[in-house]
This record gives C-alpha cells, structure tokens and sequence, in this order.
C-alpha cells in the first residue's frame, strides 16, 4: 500500500519539478539572450559620439542674487562693529524693516553715520542715532534699537520717500535744509559709498 502511494505521488512530482525545470531554463536562456542583444547595440555605438544637453546656467544666476541679497546684513553689521556702534549686530533688522518699507538699508545706517557717528553721540540709551524727532523743544528717544530703527525707517517712508525724496540730496532739502553747502548730503553719500562698495 504504501509502494503504491509513493509510486503515485512520484509521478506528479517528477512531472512539476520538469515543468518548473525547464521553464527556469527557458527564462534563464531569453534573459542571456537579450543582454546579449542590448551588449551588441551598445557595441554598434562605442565609435559614434553621444551629445549630452546643457543645463541653462541660471544656477549661477540666482546663487549671485541671493548672495548680494544675504550679504547687506553681514556688510552692516561688520560697518557698526568697525566703528564701535552702539547699534553693532542689528544688520538683520535693519535689513528686514528697510525691505518692508522698500528702502535701502544702507541709506539707514549712512544718515546714522552722519548724525551721530552711528548711535555714539547721543544722549545716553535714547537708541535716537538720526537725530530724529530732535528739535529745540526736546529729543525724542526709544526703549530700543528695534523700536528707534523702526520708528526712524517708517518715518523716513511716509514722509520723505512718499513724496519722492529718495537721495540724500532730496532727503537734505527737508531733513537738513540749512546743512551748508550741501555738506550732509555729502556725507551721507560719501558713507553710502563705503557700505556700497564695502569699504570697511
């Protein structure tokens, strides 16, 4: 009994692992084939030359804005820390509030320069450095840099380049209209100049 039940299932397993055998095989061999086909087309190119397109070179392009953009920060804070101001270390705020107002940073910091030597002749903690709001009947002062950067920057906006006094010239005719010979505009300019060009 048990020789005829080993004589019965040797049959199909003998016939399944044929099938499998030979299917195996059969993959195995087209599988050959083909690598052998696609050696033999990459043969027919190995004298012919292959042409790769360009990338376009907008890379450079946005990298060099976007460093000339993160640059005026480090360009004012390195200023202020060369002259000893008061003020060293708020590139960033001045850059972020300026931006916000659409006006240039460095224009900031240059009337700063010229009114104060940037924050050092001043009254004490009054983080006033463009002598704004000073008059005869007082000066007017602020908590802190953020809020005296602020204040001098929004104001500079409503009132000055919404008229379109944007040029320390412009800026001079209401700002300082009894600076002779145009000396504040001079050096606001001159101070311009050596943030512009990072004469530090």
């Amino acid at each position: 009994m048990k020789s005829l039940l080993k004589v019965i299932l040797w049959f199909p397993i003998t016939v399944l692992t044929l099938v499998f055998t030979i299917t195996t095989y059969s993959k195995l061999t087209q599988t050959r084939g083909i690598h052998g086909l696609i050696r033999q087309e990459m043969t027919g190119f190995k004298n012919q030359p292959i042409t790769f397109a360009t990338l376009p070179k907008i890379t450079f392009e946005i990298k060099t804005a976007l460093a000339k953009e993160d640059a005026r920060p480090l360009v004012i804070n390195k200023y202020l820390t060369r002259y000893d101001s008061p003020m060293a270390g708020m590139g960033d705020y001045i850059v972020k509030v300026s931006d916000r107002f659409d006006l240039d940073p460095y224009i900031v910091v240059a009337i700063a320069q010229q009114e104060s030597n940037l924050g050092k002749l001043m009254p004490p903690n009054c983080h006033n450095a463009w002598g704004w709001g000073i008059h005869s009947e007082g000066t007017l002062c602020f908590d802190s840099w953020n809020e005296g950067i602020n204040t001098f920057v929004s104001g500079l906006a409503e009132k000055y380049l919404a008229y379109g006094l944007r040029t320390p010239e412009e800026i001079m005719t209401k700002y300082n209209a009894t600076s002779p010979g145009g000396a504040w505009a001079k050096g606001v300019n001159q101070f311009l100049k050596d943030l512009q060009m990072g004469t530090l």
